[in-house]
């Protein structure tokens, strides 16, 4: 009898074949019988660097003309720069960042555009460093984004349903031919926008979802509604993918491309979802895009969690796969980023070999390879680089109408430290009774005692080096009499 670890399903009654309600610290992966999982790496910070100053409020990569990646970071107040031993120069003080917002960010073409909507456009330049300079003229904006060579600007000078763009090929020109304004007054505040391909974009506002197309001539681009009473429930929380935006309504997770607006997470982990969000948990959800292992990857404040910055959940989802996944890791920001690439010599700042954060051979040190990079709880730097998380995987529910007494079972994994835990009940109505874990023998079986007529298998792996994990298979069963 073989039960599978199949796609994660927690919105879904678990007594459903070849679905799991609880799937952490790994990633999907597809193989010829559908879905298995192979480990997650853990977040570690490099030996040196050092602490931002204060809580994160927005941060963003951007990348040099020698394809070097740079990251720029805000707090309530400051704006810094992380160098490439991880430690944050300040480039601005002195700001205002209006409560529960973030500074909005983005790259045009050597500079970082910056924004908020009390301190208004500021302007970085990457290549060449220096100080944060104002820009004349710009409006005062809480998002921003680049489509058809235009800045575009969202909830603008007090209007949180005013989109402004500047005029083509320029950020700082907000009056000449090409420049616009765009008001929307229905759909509640605008949340946020991003490219789709070279001539669509989307807008998001909290309760509707807009296409933009490229007109070609001075109107720049015509505006289509797409959804109504669909939209994102903070700006943080919309994620830009190749051709696509991912983000979460109230009702789910959804992702909208030129193809149209997909509802992902539906019949999947919506519901879940929602019900483990903390106190004001929708506006606590921030992702970003993970373009190495394809992923995107969302943290948020569940009920369990003491602080408002840090938190110990992320979700993520696999583009391949098309499947979600629970992650238990701190964190206090996520963001694109790709360390700098280092020679061997560079590496004394973070300490001698035995001590690197790293090996030798982790992608870390080969650098202008963007991958998903957070802050700690201590607001510190780090990569999702370090050692194998322990992971842990629960199979369907099997029901029997007679007990069933479960004596043994053969992991289907090549990790050398799985245990497996059986949990009981005689009804579904009663709460599950999880017997001890007991270790993979060397014959590759594992020894149990479980009685009960519903059987839940949960596997768990410490840390040691395994590549897939697929399910309990050869489980030897007696039946006892029903009741």
């Amino acid at each position: 009898m073989m039960i599978a670890f199949g796609p994660y399903r927690p919105d879904m009654a678990e007594t459903n074949p070849g679905v799991s309600a609880r799937v952490i610290n790994v990633n999907p992966r597809r193989d010829a019988n559908g879905v298995s999982y192979g480990p997650r790496r853990s977040f570690k910070v490099p030996g040196s660097g050092s602490a931002l100053l204060g809580a994160p409020r927005g941060g963003i990569a951007v990348v040099n003309r020698d394809g070097e990646f740079k990251g720029i970071f805000g707090t309530v107040n400051k704006l810094f720069e992380m160098q490439a031993d991880y430690t944050f120069d300040e480039i601005g003080t002195g700001y205002t960042l209006p409560a529960a917002n973030n500074w909005a960010m983005m790259q045009y073409r050597d500079n970082v555009l910056l924004n908020n909507t009390f301190d208004g456009m500021k302007l970085f330049d990457s290549e060449v460093g220096g100080a944060v300079t104002a820009v004349p003229g710009a409006p005062k904006a809480r998002i921003m984004f680049l489509a058809f060579e235009c800045v575009f600007a969202l909830d603008c000078d007090g209007d949180n349903r005013l989109m402004k763009n500047s005029a083509p090929g320029t950020y700082n020109n907000w009056l000449s031919a090409g420049a616009g304004n765009q008001e929307f007054p229905d759909g509640e505040a605008l949340m946020g926008s991003g490219q789709l391909n070279d001539n669509t974009a989307a807008v998001l506002q909290r309760a509707a979802v807009h296409v933009l197309n490229l007109s070609g001539d001075s109107r720049i681009y015509t505006k289509i509604k797409v959804a109504d009473g669909i939209g994102a429930v903070n700006p943080e929380c919309i994620v830009q993918a190749p051709g696509a935006l991912y983000f979460w309504d109230s009702s789910g997770c959804y992702r909208i491309s030129a193809a149209g607006l997909e509802a992902i997470g539906r019949d999947k982990v919506n519901k879940s979802f929602m019900d483990a969000l903390g106190e004001d948990g929708l506006n606590t959800i921030e992702g970003a895009y993970d373009p190495e292992r394809k992923q995107v990857a969302w943290r948020y404040k569940s009920q369990a969690a003491p602080s408002d910055t840090v938190f110990d959940n992320i979700i993520v989802f696999d583009e391949v796969t098309k499947e979600f996944a629970e992650v238990h890791e701190r964190t206090s920001a996520l963001v694109k980023m790709s360390s700098p690439a280092l020679a061997l010599e560079d590496l004394d700042q973070f300490g001698s070999i035995d001590s690197l954060a790293f090996s030798l051979d982790s992608s870390v040190w080969k650098g202008d390879r963007p991958r998903l990079g957070a802050l700690d709880a201590n607001h510190m730097f780090g990569f999702f680089e370090g050692g194998f998380l322990p992971a842990s995987i629960d199979t369907a529910t099997l029901i029997n109408p007679k007990s069933m007494l479960i004596t043994s079972c053969l992991p289907v994994t090549d990790a050398a430290d799985v245990t497996v835990s059986m949990g009981v009940r005689s009804r579904l109505a009663d709460a599950v009774a999880w017997k001890l874990p007991r270790k993979m023998q060397a014959s590759g079986r594992v020894p149990t005692k479980a009685r009960g007529k519903a059987l839940t298998a949960r596997a768990d792996i410490a840390s040691s080096d395994w590549s897939f994990i697929r399910g309990i298979d050869d489980l030897v069963v007696s039946e006892g009499a029903g009741r």
